[in-house]
């Protein structure tokens, strides 16, 4: 089986950091946030530069085609 730890980006307000996320930990997309502590509320999820559902199952995408970099979550947080 190929190594299930990938890296994601995290654009946060524009500053884009990397993060390492063990995909077989997880059960939807979705548990990415989770795994960063953002709440999905504030959070837009992308897989390959297109948005997916945060219900998106890891298994229907299947590790092994997942590949660095293909996920990017994106945090905007506005100022009030």
């Amino acid at each position: 089986m190929s190594n299930a730890k990938k890296n994601i980006i995290l654009d946060f307000n524009g500053a884009q950091t990397i993060h390492e996320i063990d995909f077989s930990k997880l059960k939807t997309v979705g548990d990415i946030l989770k795994e960063l502590k953002i709440n999905d509320e504030t959070a837009l999820l992308f897989f390959k530069e297109t948005p997916i559902p945060f219900d998106e199952r890891v298994e229907e995408i299947g590790i092994e085609n997942i590949k660095d970099n293909d996920f990017k979550v994106l945090k905007v947080v506005f100022d009030e």
